[in-house]
């Protein structure tokens, strides 16, 4: 509030305004740096599908919406992209495109329709890796989620939201044909982090939405902060002292806000805003405050004030002699929500606590279910205000969830429990070698599922390495996975019980590398290798195009195909893999590098040529069109044919282990 006994009003603008620039300064610093956006855009397999109804999928329409609507973007914009799950089948494919740079459509849009929509919805990951390169930046800086799915690596969006919240990131959420119950999931990140979400349902839809959170992400918000997410508030204290205007108080706007007509002043911060009638693009004062004094020129004026999904406007004429009064009457309630174990009846600190506007009830019919959440927080315990209305308080805590349907009176101060029947499961892993356990170790939670192929289902996952389930109580078998390693166990777990199990995974490590007979260094490229059982049926099998892999295999004997380039070059070797040992295995290749061409007049011939490279017993090994082909082969007898338009060539050749050879055959 600003010193009455210092400021007896204002009698010129110039010098309101200069108080409220300072008021403003380091906002207005913050405006001066270029907007900055990471674009996180899904690239897991059920983007190839297509929203019901709509033609085209989902990938193909967004990627032309991105397009579209970067077009409209400030040039000064910072633009970076990220995706996940568009180049393999893990909960670890996130990848960060583009960096954060000045706008580029055309890069943007190149890396765009290279991608190809394929494995598993790492989006909490992405979201915790787009914020990474926005860290190093200042002013305005958001995230645009544009998804289709809620994360399916059993990973808490919502906690991720709260990082973001602390960093001061905005998160924009564009679903794709959402389901209800994955919006809802979803619509804590930006009700969190102060966003907005869409849910797109068809081509128009998805355009206008993602060219809206792309425009909200870029503004320039003249310097204004903007308004906190409705998170939890602090428990109001009676004090109406607190909104007495002071009879004796300079000329100006004295802001107060109350539940209903006719009840004290609220106590609490809100989000205010004040701008002169006809001017909205010019906000005079915007803070978080508790009945604030607002120093103004006579005139008439626009007082807004909103908490959360609570806001009201009402136009104001101030004076030049007296206090005017701004009170707003906000036709709300507030709500203490706490989230308790109902065994013990402690509150549930990690708890998500999700609050939604449900219909009215209708005599014969259930009351229709609760869309978008309105308010959101995570705790066991939290304080909302609400629009007076009916509401659905969901409480969730990992894969159990319990509902309770309120009605909120405006002006009143209520209260709801809702407990939650939940069992708490903590896993983690051991073995014989401790550091081989890394991050590398997988959890799984399965449940019996009559309906689900082999009778099974998994419903849940993590891949940290003390992994923590929230469940129902019930009985489930736990799983343990490390590379090809794998541990079961059954157990059952009741309402309350806290349940640690640790899980032996001790395997066995085999060190692969590979390296030309003769040669000191191992390869680094061009190098694959298969290991499959041989004491298991089925056969187990291992493939992985990493030069020098280290793999973490159950005991047993094991054969190991090594092959050095596309070709014939191949080296196996059978080896036996003990639990809780380390074990090199080096394979050395009889192989030999060649490379091909036809001369005419002592010059490469360029036109197009075939070639065909047959082994000793006749076998084509390799056949190409290019007219100077490299290759490496094992060693041996090889017959070479080229064919020219004009002319076939054939010559007979021997590779020894370790040669380069050049064969050059001469066109008459």
């Amino acid at each position: 509030m600003w010193n009455s006994h210092r400021h007896r009003g204002c009698g010129r603008i110039s010098a309101c305004a200069a108080l409220l620039v300072t008021l403003a300064a380091p906002a207005a610093l913050r405006a001066q740096e270029p907007p900055s956006v990471v674009i996180i855009f899904d690239g897991s397999g059920s983007m190839a599908g297509n929203i019901e109804g709509v033609r085209g999928s989902k990938v193909v329409l967004a990627r032309e919406a991105v397009r579209q609507a970067l077009t409209k973007v400030g040039p000064q914009t910072r633009v970076g992209l990220v995706s996940f799950g568009h180049r393999r089948g893990d909960c670890g494919d996130v990848e960060l495109l583009r960096p954060l740079e000045p706008l580029d459509v055309q890069r943007i849009g190149d890396s765009l329709e290279k991608m190809n929509p394929r494995g598993r919805g790492p989006l909490t990951t992405a979201l915790l890796e787009a914020a990474k390169p926005l860290a190093s930046v200042s002013g305005r800086r958001s995230v645009v989620l544009i998804h289709d799915d809620a994360d399916n690596c059993q990973q808490n969006v919502c906690a991720a939201a709260e990082v973001l919240r602390r960093s001061g990131l905005v998160a924009h959420v564009v679903g794709l044909g959402l389901k209800p119950e994955d919006a809802t999931r979803m619509a804590c990140l930006p009700q969190i982090t102060g966003g907005r979400f869409f849910n797109a349902r068809s081509a128009e839809q998805i355009g206008t939405s993602v060219e809206e959170a792309l425009r909200l992400a870029s503004s320039d918000a003249a310097g204004v902060d903007p308004p906190a997410a409705a998170a939890p508030l602090t428990q109001p204290t009676p004090a109406p002292s607190a909104g007495a205007i002071p009879a004796d108080g300079p000329p100006g706007l004295y802001l107060r806000a109350m539940l209903a007509a006719k009840t004290e002043p609220v106590n609490l911060p809100l989000y205010w805003t004040v701008f002169a009638e006809g001017q909205p693009d010019a906000i005079l004062f915007a803070a978080r405050a508790a009945n604030p004094y607002v120093p103004v020129p006579p005139g008439r004026y626009v007082v807004g004030v909103r908490e959360g999904p609570v806001s009201t406007s009402q136009t104001v004429d101030a004076g030049d002699k007296e206090p005017t009064a701004a009170n707003l009457v906000l036709n709300a309630g507030t709500l203490l929500v706490r989230a308790l174990a109902q065994r013990s009846g402690a509150p549930l600190g990690d708890a998500i606590v999700a609050i939604s506007e449900t219909g009215q009830a209708v005599e014969g019919k259930k009351e229709a279910a609760g869309g978008p959440p309105l308010a959101m927080f995570k705790g066991g315990e939290g304080l909302v205000m609400l629009p007076a209305g009916r509401y659905l308080v969901r409480v969730e805590q990992g894969l159990v969830r319990s509902e309770r349907s309120i009605v909120v009176p405006a002006g009143s101060q209520g209260r709801i429990d809702v407990p939650l029947n939940a069992a708490r499961l903590l896993l983690s892993a051991a073995g014989t070698d401790s550091s081989a356990l890394a991050d590398a170790v997988v959890f799984s939670v399965v449940e019996d599922d009559p309906d689900a192929p082999k009778g099974r289902r998994e419903v849940a996952r993590s891949a940290t390495r003390q992994a923590d389930f929230v469940l129902p109580p019930g009985t489930y078998y736990v799983v343990a996975r490390q590379g090809s390693v794998e541990v079961r166990e059954r157990l059952a777990v009741g309402p309350g019980d806290v349940v640690r199990r640790t899980l032996n995974v001790a395997g066995g490590r085999l060190a692969l590398a590979t390296k030309p007979v003769g040669a000191t260094q191992a390869l680094s490229e061009l190098v694959s290798y298969r290991v499959e059982r041989l004491d298991s049926f089925p056969p187990e099998v291992i493939t992985t195009s990493r030069a020098a892999p280290v793999l973490v295999l159950p005991g047993g004997r094991y054969r190991v195909q090594g092959r050095y380039g596309a070709m014939n070059a191949r080296t196996v070797r059978d080896v036996e893999v003990k639990a809780g040992q380390m074990q090199q295995l080096t394979l050395e290749h009889q192989a030999a590098a060649l490379k091909l061409r036809v001369l005419a007049n002592g010059a490469p011939v360029q036109a197009e040529v075939f070639w065909d490279i047959r082994d000793e017993a006749g076998a084509t090994v390799w056949t190409t069109g290019q007219s100077e082909p490299s290759a490496t082969l094992q060693a041996g007898r090889y017959s070479v044919r080229a064919e020219t338009r004009d002319k076939r060539y054939d010559r007979a050749i021997e590779l020894r282990t370790g040669e380069s050879r050049l064969v050059e055959l001469l066109a008459e």
